[in-house]
């Protein structure tokens, strides 16, 4: 059994070199000077990083949520992403639907740098709802990944995806979050990193599907002033 996992292992890490070879996508080693910076304040940085670019080096705005937002979380997505791109932020986020998915989509459309970090290979589309999002990040942002080509989604890769989010971010911004979200992990994250961590206040008569905000709120994490943004 062992062998067989080493002879896997082995496998990928060739299809992996073929890849950059080609030209398909590029990577980094820890000690390389391309590896994104702020990824070495983690206590355990990833080894190796893929991705189908260069990494700018801006400052990053994170702007997470719920895959499933509401009406009102879509709005705020695209208000705060639009606030910290007037503050010349680069916008920096999961990939996933929903939140995600909106702060990427009005980066692009405002004509600002965008790095979705992936829960897969750089190879595989998931969600596939997001192809056609992913198709415009790899020509105009950067799809970053520490998992090797090939890597599908499992429960697990998403949680350790979100500290790199949070790592690359000097501020991270939760939109919408249940209580055990993978929002709150990446605000975890941010709180671990010293990264300043604001959220979104719950509108009046809100449901559990903004309990994570008001939990952030209630250990001090700052709420985003909605109302000085709608007036810029």
């Amino acid at each position: 059994k062992v062998s067989m996992g080493k002879s896997k292992t082995s496998e990928l890490i060739k299809m992996a070199l073929e890849m950059m070879k080609e030209g398909v996508f590029t990577g980094w080693y820890y000690s390389q000077p391309d590896y994104p910076e702020r990824l070495k304040d983690l206590g355990e940085p990833p080894p190796v990083i893929f991705a189908t670019g260069p990494v700018k080096n801006v400052r990053f705005a994170a702007v997470v949520g719920a895959r499933e937002m509401t009406d009102e979380a879509s709005e705020f997505a695209r208000m705060v992403t639009r606030h910290f791109i007037n503050k010349g932020y680069g916008i920096v986020s999961g990939g996933a639907a929903g939140v995600d998915a909106v702060a990427h989509e009005t980066a692009l459309a405002a004509g600002a740098y965008t790095v979705a970090v992936l829960g897969t290979g750089l190879d595989i589309v998931y969600p596939p709802c997001n192809k056609e999002l992913f198709t415009k990040i790899r020509a105009n942002g950067t799809l970053l990944t520490e998992l090797m080509p090939g890597a599908r989604p499992a429960k697990s890769f998403f949680p350790t995806r979100n500290r790199i989010i949070a790592a690359l971010a000097e501020v991270v911004v939760v939109i919408q979050a249940s209580g055990k979200s993978g929002s709150m992990i990446t605000a975890s994250w941010a709180t671990r990193l010293g990264r300043q961590l604001i959220t979104i206040a719950p509108p009046p008569g809100a449901s559990g599907v903004w309990a994570g905000n008001q939990a952030l709120i209630d250990a001090g994490a700052e709420i985003f002033s909605v109302t000085a943004a709608r007036a810029t």
